[in-house]
């Protein structure tokens, strides 16, 4: 009798362990496929979004679509995403690399300038979108010049599969003016929400 309750409780034991692994791959394939949840590291996006940011990604935003001008997007700078097996290796790698305290630094968030077709073209601090000069609220208006520093870039024609894009921080944003288009297979998804600081809770524009 005392070995069958000990049978008993070994496989209560078990079935408690595969339900944990149960609902660890059930939440590794959500947060690996549909949505994840992902911080800025950065003052690039500044004052959209700032370090400390806890954001919503939805990765399902561009399976039917592509990124249109004004989105938010997260992508993995010279790294293709490659389907659902790329994602769940991004996700493990991203775990491991949590667990040392670490991020990845390719993780890039940007806001989308440019869409196949455009001419992107900046002429003393003035952004142009096929020649017509843009009107960006969104863009942090820089402490010392007191305006928007773009700078100045030769005109850029954006081709199929690629995205112009820059952060809203212009003066301390690495993006497309420095290291070119971006490929939409490096995409992971846009930015939708934010869940902290709670003083800022709500969808993200």
């Amino acid at each position: 009798m005392e070995q069958n309750k000990k049978k008993s409780i070994g496989r209560e034991i078990m079935e408690w362990v595969v339900l944990i692994l149960v609902a660890f791959l059930i939440a590794s394939l959500i947060q690996s496929e549909l949505f994840a949840l992902t911080e800025v590291n950065m003052t690039s996006m500044m004052d959209t979004l700032v370090q400390g940011d806890k954001l919503i990604m939805n990765k399902l935003a561009y399976v039917s679509s592509e990124p249109q001008r004004g989105d938010i997007i997260i992508f993995l700078r010279d790294e293709p995403i490659n389907g659902a097996i790329g994602r769940l290796r991004i996700y493990i790698s991203d775990v491991a690399l949590k667990l040392k305290g670490d991020f990845r630094r390719n993780r890039l968030i940007k806001r989308v300038i440019g869409v196949p077709g455009d001419k992107v073209e900046i002429r003393d601090n003035v952004l142009y979108v096929n020649d017509i000069p843009m009107e960006e609220d969104y863009a942090r208006i820089d402490p010392v010049l007191g305006i928007v520093a773009n700078g100045n870039m030769e005109p850029v024609v954006v081709q199929e599969g690629e995205l112009f894009v820059m952060g809203d921080n212009r003066s301390q944003s690495m993006d497309s003016r420095n290291f070119g288009v971006i490929d939409m297979d490096w995409v992971e998804g846009k930015a939708i929400f934010r869940l902290l600081p709670l003083s800022k809770f709500g969808k993200i524009e």
